[in-house]
């Protein structure tokens, strides 16, 4: 029987009271604990001063911020020696019978899709937080779409499940995602996308978008949240979704994310356009930005001044890639 041996990885960005909480329910299950952080320096001393206590190994490696986790995966995932990972963000809590089944080492399978749930206790989705990492089939850091498995996830047990604290009401957070969306999949690149993978989707998405606003602007978040998320889950056998609280929330979010590429200028938008079949072709954001190579996630947060957002240095890193058809090895001020 192979290794069944864990690493839990977390990225953190400024909420360290999630990491060292995670870090005290899961420090004996877990075989060393690798934490990819993108905290201001004194966040990062902080946090690192915190760590110091636990005996399991932990690493932790401070990277320049670029406003989501994703972009810095392949990073951190080269950073673990285990042969399971346990891929939890900072803001998602494990339940008890979960850490339970992380000691218990009893894995039958390569890929496993955990339940989250919000604080209340309502049903979100499944998505994969338990994974051997030759089963990843490609990395793109994609939001929202970032990681490709070679099979098809087995359900871990509803009771092993995550809890996820506010980060789908945090305005914040939605809005910074928002901007990042609308560089890498801007609504009509969107439209193009679900027209290949689902034509039904697509051409109804196509219809819609040709309609008067603002009819048009909530039936195609609609129908992006319902064709992009809702059926996507589904497909790949993700059942017991709460729709009824889940949809308004990815359409809200999607009306929102149109919206704001609307109110862009025709060149802004036409330059996002750009960008993000750029991405596409380079086979995700990762490769297009150099960050599948470690040196140049190192170089680029060594020359990194902690003086912009995390969302306004991916800005930069984008904008420097799609002038200079290179990814910047420092960052470029």
């Amino acid at each position: 029987m192979q290794s069944q041996s864990v690493s839990l990885l977390m990225f953190n960005r400024n909420e360290n009271e999630g990491i060292i909480r995670n870090v005290k329910l899961l420090h004996s299950a877990v075989d060393e604990i690798v934490i990819i952080d993108s905290s201001d320096p004194e966040k990062y001393k902080q946090l690192k001063s915190s760590l110091k206590n636990f005996k399991v190994k932990v690493k932790l490696f401070s990277t320049l911020p670029l406003g989501y986790a994703d972009p810095l995966q392949y990073y951190g995932l080269n950073k673990t020696s285990s042969h399971y990972v346990l891929a939890l963000d900072s803001d998602e809590e494990p339940s008890r019978e979960l850490i339970k089944k992380i000691k218990k080492r009893n894995f039958l399978y390569n890929v496993y899709d955990v339940l989250e749930k919000d604080e209340n206790g309502r049903t979100l989705w499944y998505k994969p937080m338990l994974f051997v990492k030759d089963s990843i089939n490609k990395i793109t850091g994609i939001i929202h779409t970032s990681t490709e498995f070679n099979e098809k996830p087995k359900k871990l047990s509803p009771k092993a499940f995550v809890i996820h604290h506010e980060k789908l009401t945090r305005s914040s957070v939605n809005k910074n995602y928002m901007e990042i969306e609308n560089y890498e999949k801007p609504i009509k690149i969107y439209i193009e996308d679900l027209k290949k993978r689902r034509k039904f989707v697509g051409n109804l998405l196509s219809f819609t978008y040709d309609l008067p606003k603002p009819i048009n602007v909530y039936l195609t978040a609609f129908e992006i949240g319902f064709g992009g998320s809702i059926i996507n889950n589904l497909q790949y056998g993700i059942s017991n979704l709460n729709l009824h609280y889940v949809i308004p929330l990815i359409t809200k979010y999607n009306i929102n994310k149109i919206k704001i590429f609307n109110n862009l200028s025709k060149e802004e938008q036409e330059l996002r356009i750009k960008i993000a079949k750029e991405i596409q072709e380079c086979g995700g954001v990762i490769k297009y930005l150099g960050l599948d190579k470690d040196y140049i996630v190192e170089n680029l947060t060594k020359t990194f001044k902690w003086d912009m957002s995390g969302v306004e240095a991916f800005r930069r890193l984008l904008l420097y890639r799609h002038s200079h058809n290179k990814p910047a090895y420092k960052f470029p001020y």
